[in-house]
């Protein structure tokens, strides 16, 4: 499931495809995943059109072209951009595509619709509300460990369920925030009013390392495997891993539902 690392794969590998390449052709089917949106302006707004910029807040990717039309993107559960050569056969489950001028063929393919493609002017992309409310990328503004103690402090919700709120840390979701709290040894289910600032500082230090390391997975080819895909590995730390051992202290890794989301843990490493 794409999260802050997975969006900032595919801000690079968008990057490196589309830069400098004029659009021929655009196509979008009619799927909602043009909500708040017209997949006909998309079909008609890109063609000619060349990128300019690609930038990433938190889980959505902020697309500028010439003559100012901009896409407002986010992978939802199962969206992800791929690219494939003209005369190769398509894959299923594609819902928009770009073809690019003496080039191949980039497609956006989602087989939940869980995401969103939405065309607006690129001047207005950094205005428009699902960006103004997001909290500090980890990224892009780092993580302030003094105003992340003093938002945390006013909520007496679950930390794991605290920092997955976009508008505290952009970009954290359930892989990072479980990785996170397991290097910061904070047990997921405390309030998060609780932590102290060393806790606090632990914890940006944790969201950091998860980030960077699973960034590292990445690396910098093309195809990008999401850990829910059928016969994937999970190259996690906890993620995913209850009733397997700590990697830390060889006991026994448990699991809880916060927020309507599964966290592993270890109640050892990170006592309640």
């Amino acid at each position: 499931m794409p999260e802050l690392p997975e969006v900032e794969f595919a801000a690079r590998t968008l990057r490196r495809w589309l830069e400098g390449k004029r659009i021929e052709a655009a196509e979008a089917s009619l799927t909602r995943i043009f909500r708040g949106s017209d997949a006909n302006a998309f079909a008609s707004e890109l063609p000619g059109k060349k990128l300019e910029w690609i930038e990433r807040r938190g889980k959505y990717l902020l697309l500028a072209f010439t003559k100012n039309v901009g896409l407002l993107a986010h992978l939802g559960m199962t969206g992800k951009w791929m690219r494939i050569g003209r005369t190769d056969e398509r894959p299923s489950h594609v819902r928009a595509s770009l073809t690019l001028e003496k080039d191949g063929v980039v497609l956006y393919r989602d087989p939940r619709l869980f995401g969103r493609i939405a065309v607006h002017p690129a001047d207005r992309l950094f205005e428009l509300k699902e960006i103004r409310a997001l909290g500090p990328d980890p990224l892009v503004d780092g993580i302030d460990e003094k105003r992340l103690h003093e938002r945390l402090h006013r909520t007496g919700r679950a930390v794991k369920v605290a920092i997955m709120d976009q508008a505290v840390i952009a970009g954290v979701g359930n892989i990072q925030a479980t990785d996170a709290l397991f290097h910061a040894r904070i047990h997921p289910a405390r309030a998060a009013s609780s932590l102290g600032p060393k806790e606090v500082r632990a914890l940006a230090a944790g969201i950091r390392k998860s980030i960077d390391y699973t960034l590292g997975l990445q690396g910098e080819g093309d195809a990008i495997e999401y850990v829910e895909d059928p016969g994937a590995e999970n190259p996690f730390v906890i993620y995913g891993r209850a009733g397997h051992t700590c990697p830390r202290c060889t006991g026994t890794l448990e699991k809880l539902d916060l927020g309507g989301r599964t966290s592993a843990f270890c109640p050892h490493c990170q006592p309640a």
